[in-house]
């Protein structure tokens, strides 16, 4: 899971790697793009469940669970003889029953709070066993995260459709924005993206607020977890070194962006002002560089799309004002990217809640 980068392995939907008990703890801590942090324990062939049942039976579940500690079990299945997923996870709750003594009765009610948007940090979800069927062969993996990485704890103020907290800090990093440097979005939202560029500037680790399934597993150190965290605390920049803009037109996102950034720790770091686009005030603090990054309106429909042309053209507009900036935006429709007339250039394509997303950039004109 968690190593040296040099020897990391980009699989399927993740990153492989090898790791000690450090560096699985620094992991979750640490982690701002990552969704989840699984621990390997087994991988076997299993045609049918006669062999799902000897395999998991063998398996010592005490190194990876507590006993009689709350925990779930969560199977998937593709081109394998064994597709039922609930029959599945079933055997595997069975082999773990037989060893640790059966689940606390809140063990269930526990791990579907995991789908909850607001994350209570002082109470970790419970670790989740994770079996994925692939072509008859079982990975057996343990989900140490809980709640999926990007809910950091700090934003329970929220917007309509905000991007994730992952999502930003990805189109932050993609910008090649300078923490040194001016940072400016004029459709704050939430504040999501002024507040991951915050704690990017001052070293603050994603995961300091938030509890983890880890802290309910025997794979948990208390005195490692505490030191690591202490390192990490010494670490952070007392303030951003230049100033980070949220700005946006409705007064609920602002209150919004500044309850989640004094959540954060950081609102001190934000300049939160209550602007339309064209009356953003860094325009006039960022003549001589920084970064704009944004996930402005997008519009579904084809009305919505006609209405917003105007605000990407005023977008296009600011963002040529601003020759010696770096340019990151969103794009779900390609005929409101145009509008901005910027030469923009994909940097990826994500999925986010079930819509294509793109990351777009522009290199600042020198």
């Amino acid at each position: 899971m968690v190593g040296d980068p040099n020897a990391a392995e980009a699989t399927p939907g993740g990153v492989t790697m090898q790791s000690d008990a450090a560096g699985l703890h620094r992991i979750c801590l640490e982690c701002g793009l990552g969704s989840h942090v699984l621990v390997r324990i087994a991988t076997f062939r299993a045609p049918g469940f006669s062999e799902l049942e000897r395999a998991a039976k063998k398996i010592d579940w005490s190194r990876w669970l507590l006993p009689a500690a709350p925990r779930t079990v969560r199977a998937r299945a593709r081109a394998s003889r064994l597709y039922h997923t609930g029959a599945i996870a079933e055997r595997f709750e069975r082999a773990i029953t037989a060893q640790l003594g059966p689940p606390p009765p809140d063990a269930t009610a526990s791990a579907e709070a995991s789908g909850r948007e607001a994350t209570d940090s002082h109470a970790p979800d419970a670790p989740a066993v994770v079996a994925r069927f692939e072509r008859d062969r079982c990975t057996l993996s343990l989900d140490v995260t809980g709640d999926p990485l990007h809910r950091r704890g700090y934003r329970l103020a929220a917007t309509k459709a905000p991007l994730r907290e992952d999502l930003a800090r990805a189109l932050i990093l993609a910008s090649g924005w300078d923490p040194s440097t001016v940072l400016a979005d004029p459709f704050s939202g939430a504040g999501t993206i002024p507040i991951e560029a915050a704690l990017l500037a001052r070293r603050i680790a994603p995961g300091r607020l938030r509890a983890f399934a880890l802290e309910q597993t025997p794979l948990f150190d208390a005195e490692l977890w505490r030191r690591l965290r202490n390192d990490l605390a010494a670490r952070e920049l007392p303030h951003a070194p230049a100033p980070i803009y949220a700005s946006d037109r409705d007064a609920g996102a602002v209150q919004a962006t500044r309850d989640n950034a004094d959540r954060a720790g950081v609102l001190a770091d934000l300049r939160v002002d209550l602007a339309a686009l064209t009356a953003a005030p860094f325009l006039t603090d960022a003549p001589h560089g920084g970064a704009l990054v944004t996930d402005p309106p997008h519009g579904r429909r084809l009305g919505d799309t006609r209405r917003l042309r105007a605000l990407y053209q005023s977008l296009g507009r600011l963002a040529r004002d601003l020759p010696s900036s770096r340019i990151a935006l969103t794009s779900t429709d390609r005929r409101l990217t145009l509008a901005t007339g910027l030469p923009l250039t994909t940097a990826l394509l994500t999925d986010h809640g079930g819509t294509k997303l793109r990351f777009l950039i522009a290199e600042p004109r020198l």
